[in-house]
C-alpha cells in the first residue's frame, strides 16, 4: 500500500536516457536550458515553448514549466525541461 505519509521517489531523467538521443550537445548556461533549445529538441516554436512558461492570461491558459528571468532570456532548470521534452515526445508518438 502507498502512503501519502512518505513522499515517492521521483526518477531524475539524464540526457543519455532520450531515445532518439538530445540534439544539444552542450549547453548554452551549464543547468539550464533556453527556450529556444528547447524549441529545436520538440521541433516546434520558441513561442509556444513560451507559451507554456508564461501562460495566456486572455485565453485562460495557465503557465505550467517553470522558468527563471535572467535579463531578457528565460531560462528552464535541466530536470524540468528534461521532464518537459520527455512529456513532448510521448505525446508526438501518440
Amino acid at each position: 500500500m502507498i502512503s501519502t505519509d512518505f513522499p515517492t521517489k521521483q526518477v531524475t531523467l539524464k540526457p543519455e536516457d532520450f531515445d532518439p538521443p538530445l540534439k544539444r550537445k552542450e549547453p548554452t548556461v551549464p543547468g539550464y536550458w533556453t527556450l529556444e533549445e528547447i524549441a529545436a529538441e520538440i521541433e516546434m516554436t520558441s513561442r509556444k515553448v513560451q507559451y507554456d512558461v508564461l501562460g495566456r492570461p486572455e485565453i485562460g491558459l495557465k503557465p505550467f514549466l517553470k522558468a527563471y528571468k535572467v535579463a531578457k532570456v528565460l531560462l528552464v532548470p535541466d530536470e524540468d525541461a528534461l521532464e518537459y521534452i520527455q512529456r513532448y515526445r510521448n505525446r508526438k508518438k501518440s
